[in-house]
């Protein structure tokens, strides 16, 4: 998302920015979490400690959402946002539903944990793409 926007409050700005980068964060986490899974056969102790680690970004991410959705005077701005949000829920079901069929199929086409990165970026993109199409 372009952060410099003039139509943008400062608020929003700054919390975008900042929901946006724990979204980065999550993702980025996911992949670390995940290659190390893949490189090193960890204990299941240690996998719950991973599985812990992994969630503690996607539930800082969403108490920042709803810290901006209820700080944010602008009915129309928590209107975008939740819709992005939605969009973004929408393409991780229907990610998930398909890919769920090909599972079978994953020693030809390697899937990993694709649902954060899908999520992060449909919503992103809805979000950019609503506030354009908007201007």
């Amino acid at each position: 998302m372009q952060i410099c926007r003039k139509e943008l409050s400062a608020y929003q700005r700054r919390s975008l920015r900042t929901i946006e980068t724990m979204m980065g964060v999550c993702i980025a986490l996911s992949i670390l979490l995940l290659s190390i899974l893949v490189r090193y056969n960890p204990s299941i102790s240690v996998r719950y400690g991973i599985a812990f680690l992994s969630i503690a970004p996607v539930v800082v991410t969403i108490l920042l959402v709803a810290r901006y959705l209820r700080g944010e005077n602008d009915e129309y701005m928590r209107n975008l946002v939740v819709e992005s949000l939605l969009s973004g829920l929408g393409a991780v079901l229907v990610a998930d539903s398909f890919f769920s069929f090909v599972q079978p199929l994953s020693f030809v086409i390697p899937i990993g944990n694709l649902s954060l990165d899908v999520f992060v970026l449909t919503a992103s993109f809805a979000m950019e793409w609503k506030l354009w199409r908007n201007r």
